[in-house]
């Protein structure tokens, strides 16, 4: 039960980081600064306006670190398989917890 307690509370971490980059009123400001320094058609700028992509980003450094600091057994052991495995899995479900959000 521990191991899936974690899982939840990383995916919610990805989801909350993720929206707060992307589309919270208050990162705003940030990201429209960013964007106008950025060269046209920018993959930073474009990054910037998805969740499914910045998911991607923010999910494997916490894959990573729940890895590393987690002690729930890993299915495989070895880090270079579950990590990205859990990132990609924490960034899906990132993308379907956005469209579960009111008008989106």
């Amino acid at each position: 039960m521990t191991g899936l307690i974690e899982i939840v509370v990383v995916l919610l971490f990805v989801a909350r980081v993720t929206r707060l980059i992307v589309a919270d009123e208050i990162t705003r400001r940030l990201r429209e600064a960013i964007v106008r320094r950025l060269p046209e058609g920018s993959p930073l700028a474009y990054l910037l306006f998805c969740r499914w992509c910045l998911s991607v980003w923010i999910a494997t450094p916490a894959a990573a670190g729940w890895w590393h600091l987690s002690e729930v057994s890993r299915w495989s052991g070895l880090w270079w398989v579950d990590v990205p495995t859990v990132a990609l899995a924490l960034s899906y479900a990132t993308g379907l917890l956005v469209r579960a959000e009111p008008g989106e």
